[in-house]
């Protein structure tokens, strides 16, 4: 794929709207960076030392275990980066990332990002910065979510251990258990406001 193509690619993401038409020019003259992937080609294998950030620049990913290969974890696509915590904490990869179908990838490493103008390292460092945010955003809804779950479960529950208290001849030990399992579903669920 040529610059041209690349700098379309580009200019499609969201991640790349603040890189200057030069900066954007710097990125692409690293050219082993841009890789291309076929369908079924691993592009991250599970437990492997690659401190790299991914960006897709065209294409689709699955990100799957080694523990259970049919399960897929996340589908990832055009615009989509993955590796964030492997490339800021220096650990092995956790899950195996695999092209869904052709793809083109710019991969992020050590060796690039030395090599960059700081204007340009200080770019990716703030677009890093916004998909974290992004990212700690995203997993608050959902937390928040599950916890409105866990609240209906914990006021349905509420209402059978009700029921329960009410029969007398119920056994002390059953009472205890369900008293336990519905302020479990209440810490789970944390405060409600």
């Amino acid at each position: 794929m040529g610059a041209k193509q690349i700098s379309e690619h580009l200019d499609t993401l969201v991640f790349f709207s603040d890189f200057t038409a030069e900066e954007k020019a710097e990125v692409i003259s690293f050219t082993l960076n841009f890789v291309s992937f076929r369908e079924g080609d691993l592009i991250v294998q599970q437990d492997s030392n690659d401190p790299s950030l991914y960006i897709i620049l065209d294409g689709e990913v699955e990100l799957r275990k080694n523990e259970q290969p049919d399960v897929i974890i996340s589908t990832l696509s055009t615009g989509s980066i993955f590796g964030t915590i492997p490339a800021l904490r220096t650990s092995p990869r956790n899950k195996n990332v695999i092209a869904v179908k052709k793809s083109l990838i710019l991969r992020l490493d050590r060796p690039m990002l030395d090599e960059l103008n700081p204007a340009v390292i200080n770019k990716f460092d703030v677009e890093f910065i916004k998909v974290l945010f992004r990212r700690v955003a995203e997993m608050n809804v959902k937390v928040a979510h599950e916890r409105g779950e866990i609240g209906g479960i914990a006021n349905a529950y509420g209402k059978i251990k009700d029921t329960l208290d009410k029969i007398p001849s119920l056994p002390e030990e059953t009472r205890i258990t369900s008293n336990l399992i519905y302020e479990r579903l209440k810490n789970i669920q944390g405060p409600t406001e």
